[in-house]
C-alpha cells in the first residue's frame, strides 16, 4: 500500500496531521488531504518534502 503520514513543521517541531493519506490536492496555499476511508482534512501551507521511502509528507 502507498498510504502516507502528513506532518506539519511548526518552528522546527513536527506535528502529525493525518495518517493513511492516499490523495493530496493543492489549490494555492490550501492542501486537501484524503484518507483511505474518504475522510478529508485541509491544511494551509506548502509542501516542503515528500519522502517516498518513509511514506511521509512534510508541510510548512
Amino acid at each position: 500500500m502507498c498510504e502516507s503520514r502528513v506532518l506539519m513543521d511548526r518552528a522546527g517541531e513536527r506535528e502529525l496531521l493525518m495518517e493513511d493519506v492516499i490523495r493530496v490536492e493543492i489549490t494555492g496555499d490550501d492542501i486537501k488531504l484524503t484518507g483511505i476511508f474518504g475522510e478529508v482534512r485541509h491544511a494551509k501551507g506548502r509542501i516542503k518534502e515528500i519522502d517516498l521511502l518513509k511514506h511521509t509528507i512534510l508541510i510548512t
